[in-house]
């Protein structure tokens, strides 16, 4: 699943691992790996995805496992443990949590609102 959001930059290694986070959201990602595996110290690299995304690389994971999550709920049945785990998380709770604070409603709710199986 490939995204296109906040890519319009230039910074070769920030769209790299924009492209690692992608490929691997639904796995543990350590920023200060990535950082080290696109050849950034993590404190440079915090400060060039900011700059180049508008968000710091945790806020931008989120994103792409809560955008991830929406387009499952919006096209499969799968239940809310499913979708929690398929994204790379391990609590439902928190996800939830994580998941209205992005959209403004509760997964259940957003299901039934954009669903296009249900």
């Amino acid at each position: 699943m490939v995204y296109d959001f906040k890519k319009n930059h230039s910074d070769a290694a920030i769209l790299r691992s924009q492209q690692i986070m992608e490929e691997h959201f639904a796995q543990k990602i350590s920023i200060d790996a990535l950082s080290k595996e696109v050849g950034v110290s993590p404190r440079h690299f915090k400060r060039r995805f900011k700059k180049a995304t508008g968000e710091n690389p945790l806020a931008y994971l989120q994103l792409l496992r809560i955008e991830t999550a929406k387009r499952e709920l919006e096209t499969t049945q799968k239940t809310m443990n499913e979708i929690t785990w398929d994204v790379g998380y391990e609590d439902i709770n928190s996800f939830r949590k994580l998941f209205k604070k992005h959209t403004g409603m509760l997964p259940t709710e957003y299901r039934k609102r954009f669903s296009w199986n249900v």
